[in-house]
């Protein structure tokens, strides 16, 4: 998963390592959020790369460092790097984009996915925008019933008044946020 200290990231850890996924793999940009990602479930920590263990949290039998590839890539962050991420999705995985913090992909990123065409990977986007009412409330409702029962937790990073809503963006796009960041009025 690309983007997992965000706050969609942490509950997506949570809810892959909660359905019995067996290997949880995120990037992240320290041992430190590395740490705390394990925590809530990640199995294994590699750099923003997706190349390199960060912690010597290693993968299978063959020790410290990143899968051979990946069943399911979750990716939040986006950008010019989502090649080098599609590039290490197995035979029949599948690709996820559910944001695009760091912008849109390459201009041929048509063509490196047909270049993928023999594997039969499948590339998708994802917005909740999609998701009608009814279940969108469905899922918020088991997702708060999770949490009330400690099964799925929220992670706070900072409760700040809503007129530093401006530093809180900023330290989010700094990438100093793990978590969330609550304004309140």
């Amino acid at each position: 998963m690309r983007g997992a200290a965000g706050g969609i990231g942490v509950t997506a850890v949570q809810l892959a390592a909660g359905q019995g996924a067996s290997a949880v793999a995120v990037t992240t940009s320290s041992a430190e959020r590395g740490a705390r990602l394990r925590e809530l479930g990640a199995t294994h920590v590699l750099d923003r790369t997706g190349e390199g263990g960060l912690d010597g949290g290693g993968f299978g039998e063959g020790g410290p460092g990143a899968p051979a590839g990946f069943d399911v890539v979750i990716d939040i962050v986006g950008g010019p790097q989502i090649p080098l991420f599609l590039d290490q999705v197995n035979a029949n995985g599948r690709y996820v984009a559910v944001g695009m913090v760091g912008g849109q992909p390459p201009a041929d990123f048509g063509m490196r996915l047909m270049d993928a065409f023999r594997t039969s990977l499948s590339f998708a986007t994802f917005s909740a925008d999609t998701v009608s009412g009814p279940d969108r409330r469905t899922v918020r409702a088991a997702q708060f019933a999770d949490a009330a029962r400690g099964t799925l937790r929220t992670v706070v990073h900072e409760v700040l008044p809503l007129d530093q809503a401006a530093r809180a963006h900023g330290e989010m796009d700094a990438g100093k946020v793990f978590g969330r960041v609550v304004l309140v009025p």
